[in-house]
């Protein structure tokens, strides 16, 4: 099986945008092993504190399983979960975090 996850970065090395403010995704497919798809420019409306006005960035991540983001708010992450998306906060380099996906046995869970 395998997962789309996006991952908010403007370096495409690290995990380096908050997810209300990221411009820019990189896509992957992940099984075992990581496939690069594209890099997604999106617009970042929000600056600092946001309470809603998510639905660009989901409807620009509406293919991905997960994202990976720098850090998100409560309600941002509450907005994606219940729309389906698993959400986590990393710091690192995209490809460390891919490795430990992939080689700790971490992309599967059940649902």
């Amino acid at each position: 099986m395998s997962y789309r996850i996006g991952f908010s970065s403007i370096s495409g090395t690290f995990v380096d945008q908050h997810f209300g403010s990221a411009g820019y995704w990189q896509i992957y497919d992940v099984d075992t092993e990581a496939h690069f798809i594209e890099i997604r420019k999106t617009a970042s409306k929000c600056r600092g504190h946001c309470e809603g006005g998510f639905e660009h960035l989901l409807a620009e991540l509406k293919d991905c399983d997960a994202i990976f983001v720098l850090k998100i708010g409560e309600a941002a992450a509450a907005y994606m979960l219940s729309r389906g998306k698993r959400v986590f906060e990393a710091t690192g380099k995209v490809e460390e975090i891919l490795a430990l996906l992939i080689n700790e046995g971490m992309l599967y869970y059940n649902s």
